[in-house]
């Protein structure tokens, strides 16, 4: 009985990512075009294609700069649905893989996994996952550092083929060609892996660190960081990065990650409950862990109800006093869950290094000034989703009712995903009605209506966004 359902298990895992593959393919047919899209797809995309994404500041300002496979892929994309589709869908898998080969093999693992994107905060949501210019530049170099991740833990105790040495090598050099923040992260991690493994590190290690190298002085050699811009600034005043810190980006950080806050914190509840702790410590664990729940589940009840988000996903007025104390609180948390990490994954290697990659990114983005957004923090989200499941999966070893847990996950998985599908062809059908119009497409009347489900539109379909051209060349193939 017991070989029956190990045999049926190894059946289900891959035809699962198979319907990943399906699903995020068709998920992309569905993907309405917006803002930056069409500026790639149109002759400023072209002509930035010839001059190796350089040109006037004024006229190209952040587009001008050394994302020389982002932008190649997004032009690209834009102009082809099929190779849309097909690379949508390949890193999408391809990371929700990883996440699944580096929490263990198990169908509790898989289906978090597979829950991953259907977690996403909104603005994760409508800035990454249906929004082609966030996707292409974002999703592929995180699926890439997983697979970097994983072969590495797996070559603690396989010994692989010389070869892949100059595969490391490939793979840390196109990583690096997409967005800054990760370019840097990437030689963070080499050098984090080499320092791990010391006198035994191996030649793929140190490729994959030189490719790092290489990715990030091919990148910011480029001409358009060496011209003033006024959309790329920095700084390193301590009171601006706390302001930014606590006003803007630590919402996207921790607090709007509700449903992943949630799931730590309670699996943090379990372990501590059923762990030999003293009963002192249990006790003072416990209250921690219960009054960070209490307190994220109330705050965004309360911002919900009292704040509206603009459409970046950020507040134009808080008051300074809620800020700072979401901010402090915030900070308080990322040092009780390495705390957690150290009292019940301490020789855990890579639970240490989900945490301080996630520092590492979150560090960078605390000295931008412009553009602030969203974008970098989704990088930091994959980490502390990895450090989620982790802490989910401990929760539930032994747990009696742990197959049917899985099983109303995989049940939530296919609802949610189900409705995720409805809401894209929903919108599309909608986008195409009212775009479909010779008045707009040819320039004489602007867009009167917005699709039904705005936040799966990118900058929550403001109608500005869409460009008349684009739909009359789609109508007039």
């Amino acid at each position: 009985m017991e070989k029956s359902i190990t045999n049926k298990r190894k059946f289900l895992m891959p035809l699962m990512f198979v319907v990943s593959f399906i699903y995020f393919g068709v998920f992309r047919y569905f993907v309405i075009p917006s803002g930056d899209d069409y500026f790639w797809w149109g002759p400023q995309g072209k002509y930035l294609l010839h001059h190796m994404f350089y040109g006037p500041q004024a006229i190209y300002g952040g587009s001008s700069n050394g994302r020389y496979l982002g932008n190649t892929l997004e032009i690209f994309t834009m102009h082809s649905l099929p190779l849309a589709i097909l690379t949508y869908a390949v890193f999408w898998t391809l990371l929700l893989w990883g996440l699944w080969r580096l929490s263990g093999k198990t169908l509790l693992s898989l289906t978090l996994s597979f829950l991953f994107v259907f977690t996403l905060q909104d603005s994760f949501l409508n800035n990454i996952l249906v929004w082609n210019a966030g996707f292409v530049n974002y999703v592929p170099p995180i699926a890439l550092t997983l697979v970097y991740i994983w072969l590495v833990d797996k070559g603690r105790t396989k010994e692989f083929n010389q070869f892949l040495a100059l595969g490391t090598l490939v793979l840390s050099y196109v990583g690096g060609m997409f967005t800054e923040t990760m370019t840097v992260a990437q030689i963070a991690l080499g050098i984090l892996v080499v320092l791990f493994f010391n006198k035994k590190v191996k030649l793929y290690h140190i490729t994959y660190l030189l490719g790092a190298i290489v990715a990030a002085v091919t990148m910011f050699t480029h001409r358009g960081y060496r011209g003033k811009s006024t959309y790329r600034n920095t700084t390193f005043d301590p009171i601006k990065i706390w302001n930014n810190y606590a006003k803007i980006t630590h919402f996207w950080l921790i607090t709007f990650n509700i449903a992943m806050l949630v799931a730590l914190l309670v699996a943090i509840a379990i372990l501590v409950i059923r762990s030999d702790f003293s009963a002192l410590k249990k006790t003072i664990l416990t209250v921690i862990t219960v009054a960070f729940l209490i307190y994220y589940v109330a705050i965004n009840f309360y911002l919900q109800k009292h704040m509206q988000l603009n459409d970046m996903y950020g507040y134009n007025v808080i008051d300074d006093n809620l800020s700072n104390l979401e901010g402090i609180i915030s900070l308080l948390l990322v040092v009780f869950i390495g705390y957690c990490i150290f009292i019940f994954f301490r020789v855990d290697a890579k639970m240490w290094l989900y945490f301080l990659m996630t520092g590492v990114i979150m560090g960078q983005l605390l000295f931008v000034s412009a553009p602030i957004n969203c974008r970098g923090n989704f990088l930091t989200y994959v980490f502390t989703y990895l450090i989620t499941m982790r802490f989910v999966l401990a929760a539930m070893d032994n747990f009696r009712w742990k197959n049917w847990l899985t099983g109303l996950l995989l049940i939530a998985l296919i609802v949610v995903g189900a409705r995720y599908l409805n809401i894209m062809s929903v919108n599309q059908q909608a986008n195409l009605a009212r775009v479909n119009n010779p008045d707009f497409y040819n320039g004489k009347v602007e867009l009167t209506k917005h699709v039904p489900y705005r936040k799966f539109v990118w900058f929550n379909d403001l109608m500005n966004q869409q460009v008349p051209a684009y739909w009359k060349q789609y109508f007039n193939k």
